[in-house]
């Protein structure tokens, strides 16, 4: 399982969103290591929010290796 997690970048307007793997909460796939104890605060305009794209390649590899799950 993985879960988004935010952190502030540019003077805490903007926020950039990272995979995190469920067992390695501090550690995302992109290998920044995010505080845990920190929640970011809303971004103030959406457009102002964009996604890591070393972790979205790394979960896009991670999902096409697995498979999907059978139903």
């Amino acid at each position: 399982m993985y879960e988004m997690r935010a952190e502030s970048i540019a003077d805490r307007c903007q926020l950039l969103w990272h995979v995190i793997a469920k067992d390695t909460t501090f550690s995302t796939l992109c290998g920044s290591l995010l505080n845990p104890d920190q929640t970011p605060p809303p971004a103030a305009d959406p457009a102002a929010e964009r996604y890591c794209a070393p972790c979205m390649t790394a979960f896009s590899r991670a999902v096409h290796a697995f498979g999907t799950p059978s139903e």
